[in-house]
């Protein structure tokens, strides 16, 4: 476990035909304090050399020290919400209150994976929509994701096997490749 990253548990709700995941914001406690930091060591420059500046400067100087507060606070505070249901895919952030949401039918949704992170990408459930990627749970670990699928696999097994085949395959998706030939 560690001791920089703040995790708490998802939650992962099935009932009436629906599963729902709850993610609850993850930042690195770490990244947390240096970005602090440098917003307190941004707004010291600027508060000594705030005299000998122009107002256009000053202006850009409170934008950023604002700004940086505000992206600091919606990083911390942004649940993402996740829905199965048998017709549609629904993801979602939660902010205070406001929640903006995208919308996927199932019938176009494939290839639902957990993917490790890489340069530009969060690890979490990533899936095919159309002919979009699309990312379904940003920041879940591996198992995490797996807990995810199993209760999708339990609650609704039509959606799961729709939602993790592979179009372009002939296998199912929880075949184990015994028949075939080496």
């Amino acid at each position: 476990m560690d001791p920089f990253k703040r995790r708490a548990k998802i939650a992962i709700v099935a009932s009436s035909g629906i599963v729902g995941v709850t993610i609850p914001p993850t930042r690195s406690w770490f990244l947390i304090l240096a970005a602090l930091a440098g917003d307190v060591a941004f707004a010291a420059i600027t508060y000594s050399s705030w005299a000998t500046t122009s107002l256009w400067i000053r202006l850009i100087f409170i934008w950023a020290i604002v700004g940086g507060a505000l992206a600091l606070v919606y990083q911390l505070a942004v649940t993402q919400i996740i829905a199965f249901d048998s017709l549609r895919l629904t993801i979602g952030k939660e902010f205070n209150g406001w929640e903006r949401k995208h919308e996927y039918q199932v019938a176009d949704c494939s290839d639902l994976e957990w993917v490790s992170a890489a340069k530009g990408r969060p690890a979490g459930l990533q899936s095919k929509a159309g002919w979009r990627t699309v990312i379904v749970g940003k920041d879940l670990s591996e198992e995490e994701a797996a807990e995810v699928l199993a209760a999708l696999q339990i609650s609704l097994p039509g959606v799961a096997q729709k939602l993790c085949s592979n179009p372009n395959s002939k296998d199912h998706f929880i075949a184990l490749g015994l028949g075939r030939s080496k």
